[in-house]
Order: C-alpha cells, then sequence, then structure tokens
C-alpha cells in the first residue's frame, strides 16, 4: 500500500497535478493576535480533509468560557492557496510553534477528522507546565481507514448509484453525503425520511466545492499515516467523540485506534455518522466541557 501511494505521489507531482511543498507561503493559523494575548486559554481548531473552518462555525460558546480561537486553515480553502499539500507532522509543528510562543496559556486542540491527527502530533511538541487537552471529533485514523474505508465508501457509492439511477457527480455526491450524516442505513429507514431531506436541504449550503487539485492536496499524505512510535502523550487529556453510525473510520476501527494511541476516552453518539458538528452540534459544548475538565453529559 505504501509503496503505491509513494509511486502514485511521484507520478502525481511530477506531473504538476499536485505541489511537493509541505507548507505553502502563507501563515494557515486565523487568529486574532489581542484575543490571543489576552486570554489565559487557546483553543486551535483543525478541520479534516475536505473541510473548511466554518464546520467549527458553531464554537463561538467557546470565547465565552475564556479562550482565544485560532483556526487551522488548508490549501484551497478559506484564502488558502493551493502551493502545499496536507502534511500532518508539518502541521502539527507550525501549531505547536504557535502555542509555544504563548508559555503558561492552557491549550486546547479541536480536531475534526484529519484534524484529530494533526492534534496528536502535535499536543506532545507544544511546552508542559499548563494544561494541554485534545478533542477529537469523528476523527481519522491510521493509514486513513484503509481497505476497510475504501470498501465502505465504494459500496456507499453504488449504493447510490442504484437509489438514484445516476452516475452524474451532482447527484451521486448529494446521496453519499446524505449517508454520511447519519449512516448509509438511515437513508432506507421511512421514519428518518423528513429529517433526511430537510438535511440534505440545509447542508446544500455547505458542501464545499473541490477541483481534483485540491482534494488531492488534501488527501495525499492520509493512506501513509501512521502513528509516531515515539508519541508521548503522558500528562494530555485525549477524548474521542464519535458518532457511532460513522460511515467512514467504523466504531471498531476509532476504538482500535483509541487502544493504540493509549489513554483515550471515547464518547459515542448512537444514530449519529460522520458530521457531528452538523447533525449534532451540541458536540462542542461537550467537547468544551471535557477541555475544562467537567463531565461530558
Amino acid at each position: 500500500m505504501r509503496v503505491f501511494v509513494l509511486l502514485l505521489v511521484i507520478t502525481l507531482t511530477a506531473c504538476g497535478i499536485v505541489p511537493t511543498a509541505r507548507q505553502g507561503a502563507d501563515d494557515p493559523l486565523l487568529f486574532n493576535r489581542l484575543d490571543v494575548e489576552k486570554a489565559d486559554k487557546i483553543a486551535v481548531f483543525i478541520p479534516g480533509a475536505l473541510s473548511s473552518i466554518d464546520v467549527f462555525e458553531g464554537t463561538a460558546l467557546w470565547e465565552d468560557a475564556g479562550y482565544a480561537r485560532a483556526f487551522y486553515r488548508y490549501p484551497g480553502l478559506d484564502g488558502m492557496a493551493v502551493d502545499h499539500f496536507i502534511d500532518p507532522p508539518t502541521a502539527a509543528r507550525h501549531i505547536a510553534q504557535f502555542a509555544n510562543r504563548y508559555p503558561g496559556k492552557d491549550i486546547a486542540l479541536i480536531g475534526y477528522s484529519t484534524g484529530g491527527l494533526i492534534a496528536l502530533e502535535a499536543a506532545p511538541q507544544i511546552t508542559k507546565g499548563r494544561d494541554i487537552r485534545i478533542a477529537a471529533m469523528s476523527t481519522a485514523v491510521e493509514y486513513g481507514g484503509g481497505l476497510p474505508t475504501a470498501a465502505r465508501g465504494a459500496r456507499d457509492i453504488m449504493r447510490a448509484v442504484a437509489a438514484t439511477g445516476s452516475v452524474r457527480k451532482a447527484a451521486l455526491w448529494k446521496r453519499f453525503w446524505s449517508g454520511l450524516l447519519f449512516g448509509p442505513e438511515a437513508l432506507d429507514d421511512p421514519n428518518m425520511s423528513d429529517e433526511i431531506a430537510a438535511r440534505i436541504a440545509e447542508g446544500e449550503k455547505i458542501i464545499v466545492k473541490l477541483d481534483y487539485k485540491v482534494a488531492i492536496a488534501h488527501m495525499l499524505a492520509l493512506p501513509t499515516w501512521d502513528l509516531p512510535d515515539d508519541l508521548a502523550l503522558d500528562g494530555i487529556s485525549v477524548a474521542f467523540f464519535v458518532g457511532l453510525n460513522d460511515p467512514v473510520f467504523s466504531t471498531a476501527q476509532t476504538t482500535r485506534f483509541a487502544h493504540r494511541v493509549g489513554d483515550v476516552t471515547v464518547y459515542g453518539y448512537p444514530g449519529q455518522g460522520h458530521l457531528l458538528f452538523f447533525t449534532r452540534p451540541r458536540v462542542f459544548s461537550d467537547m468544551l466541557d471535557f477541555a475544562e475538565g467537567h463531565p461530558v453529559q
């Protein structure tokens, strides 16, 4: 698998389809410097691949709790050029360097999907002597989920073809995306049809339109990412917040990954899929409770 991905990377970069740089010319972190300097606590929000920082729109309550917010942006989105690809170790170093410019401030790393991997790598590089916490929503796992995730994706695309009678991207993507909400099985549940229809209509406002170059820049490094052997999370609290019907990374995959990471608390949401930020926005309140050391309801 790694050899195949390496050959693919060499081919794509040689053809100029994706950039070879791991970091772009512009600072990917978006934040208000005065807010960060005044606050005692900083929350860094890291989206998933193919995702805008808009997925964290519902996090204003963190400012009410005394956090300054910073957002990590990806190539091709949120004003960033497509002059690099997402490399989790590089992104992690950048975030840690940012946090280390403000010693003494507590740090919460809030990752969605791929952002969870970046948060895990960033946290040990942040200077100690303060509270450091990781809250990962719908976290990605090693190797981008590997063959099981790829197989489920192919299955769900075929289901979308059968349901829509079309192979057009516009029709397939809407159906596939709706399966991410509550899991593909919910699409066949007549009791869910009204809610799903309403969510699809609402979700059309947030579905990001990506060209192939941006998509490749976001996904290129994920199939080869695995947990660093020297990852030291001693003294760092970690929690995963996951939908139990997530069709991208299954509960079994997430549980195995949590065991690999170590002392991780997993909060599961029955009936929810991969897009907790959209279908269950209270997840941000739960993550804030965790970051503050309060019980998660």
